[in-house]
């Protein structure tokens, strides 16, 4: 019951929710699903038994994903700056096996919070264009591609309930927001709806409509903007040149927005983005290949295994995800992974020992509290961060420093630190504090030798006249990271 309530919030609320998400709401999210998680599990093994599936075949791809994408963050360089993002890749996979052990009822409550959602998120959007006036510039999920994606999602589901006012709203908000990749992720379902009735009479009676998609499909390649196209080709040889560096265990989840300027060559297309707009080059380069090629087999046997609605919807967020970052953003993807769940067959249960079940509660207490410990740490870090910000602001950067301290230390974020505090510095600082900021951003290139952010700092402070000798060697160094 718990955990069907939890889902139903998560399902609810946070597609509208995602507009402001900050680090202490984005933590009591990924907490909230996982404390579910586990007290529907140990709930369930104390009164009936663990489900047997858990440890069958469906899920050891996930187990494998979910090991082998964690063993990347640890070894990341990028930790200090990503370590809270897993948590939303967990947040999904718990969510998925949670959905694959709900009781119909259980589903359908979700469901129709899902519904009410994305109610929620239509209102949000009508509100924001017409009272608000800032729908373009913050549109419910953040952005305008990745709203489309989740009408997209939304939409098969409520036109198999014959919901055809929700339907209509989730095709308006689809439309609305101009997104090529949208409607190309709607015809690729289309298409895929009408081949899966290929010598039925449905498929003839249908082969005018999927004529029209075609043509639709074509006419939306020849509206696609030279400099749209220029952009994704860029961050997609970003997100490859970063796969090549580190093929086996990538950069860490979510580390691209962080890794791809410097896999940027020089005098081509430099736009920045947060995110690769390939979710599979994106998957692959922060995760490496061995976590990749176990999600997407997960991926691939639960999309052929899944019926009815959802898995047209699956097939669209999976076509969309080809040329976007919809399901980078967590509120789509914990809703993709919902779509993605569907009821384990029941092969009965079995109640493990009372001794190993109560070693496995105590370690996921230990494991609860090392997250909780890792979740004050960064709130502080937080904190101190704006403290040092808000000093160097007023002229004291010594008290920026003092602010950071406990971070110079050592630990998880003594690297960001090191970049903070080398930033103020060439911001604040001017010309006498210049090498100051060198030495830190030098300090953390020790600790990260990937850090697009402190190479260009250098560069900076190194083309001043009569450091053309640190500008050298700084090229040198920077050519053997990225061979």
């Amino acid at each position: 019951m718990t955990l069907s309530y939890t889902l139903a919030f998560i399902l609810g609320l946070t597609p509208v929710l995602q507009a402001v998400f900050d680090l202490p709401l984005q933590l009591a999210l990924q907490r909230g699903v996982l404390a579910a998680f586990l007290a529907w599990l140990f709930i369930s093994a104390y009164r009936s038994g663990v489900p047997r599936q858990l440890a069958g075949k469906r899920f050891l791809p996930l187990w494998a994903a979910a090991g082998l994408s964690l063993l990347s963050l640890i070894s990341s360089p990028f930790r200090g700056w990503v370590f809270n993002e897993w948590g939303n890749y967990g947040a999904g996979l718990l969510i998925f096996l949670a959905g694959s052990f709900m009781a119909a009822e259980e589903r359908s409550r979700a469901e129709r919070a899902l519904r009410w959602g994305a109610w929620l998120v239509f209102g949000a959007a009508v509100l924001q264009a017409f009272v608000l006036g800032n729908f373009l510039t913050r549109p419910p999920l953040t952005n305008l591609n990745a709203l489309a994606l989740y009408a997209v999602m939304v939409l098969p589901l409520a036109a198999a309930r014959r919901d055809w006012a929700l339907t209509v709203a989730m095709a308006v908000l689809m439309i609305w927001t101009q997104s090529i990749g949208a409607i190309l992720a709607a015809v690729v379902a289309a298409g895929f709806y009408a081949a899966s009735r290929r010598g039925s009479s449905g498929f003839r009676e249908n082969a005018g409509v999927l004529a029209v998609l075609g043509l639709v499909a074509v006419a939306v390649l020849f509206l696609l903007q030279a400099d749209s196209v220029a952009g994704r080709l860029a961050w997609w040889r970003s997100a490859w040149e970063m796969f090549l560096a580190r093929p086996l265990t990538g950069f860490g989840h979510a580390a691209f927005t962080w890794a791809q300027g410097g896999f940027q060559p020089p005098g081509v297309f430099r736009e920045h983005s947060v995110y690769a707009h390939d979710y599979y080059l994106e998957f692959l380069a922060e995760n490496g290949l061995p976590a990749a090629a176990a999600w997407f087999l997960l991926l691939f046997k639960e999309v052929r295994a899944r019926e009815g609605a959802a898995k047209y919807a699956l097939i669209a967020a999976l076509a969309h995800s080809l040329v976007d970052f919809g399901l980078s953003v967590p509120a789509n993807f914990w809703v993709f992974c919902w779509l993605l769940s569907s009821p384990a067959k029941d092969e009965g249960l079995y109640a493990p020992p009372r001794p190993y079940l109560n070693a496995a509660l105590a370690f996921s207490l230990l494991l609860a509290a090392s997250l909780a410990r890792l979740d004050l740490r960064s709130l502080a870090f937080e904190k101190e961060r704006a403290a040092a910000i808000s000093a160097a602001a007023s002229g004291d950067l010594d008290a920026a420093g003092k602010a950071l301290a406990p971070e110079l230390r050592g630990g998880l974020f003594r690297a960001p630190a090191l970049e903070l505090l080398g930033s103020l510095n060439a911001a604040y600082g001017g010309e006498p504090a210049a090498f100051r900021a060198a030495v830190y951003f030098e300090m953390a290139l020790l600790e990260n030798r990937y850090s697009a952010a402190s190479w260009a700092a250098l560069r900076r402070i190194y083309s001043a006249v009569g450091l053309e000798k640190e500008a050298a060697g700084l090229e040198a160094r920077r050519r053997e990271v990225y061979r």
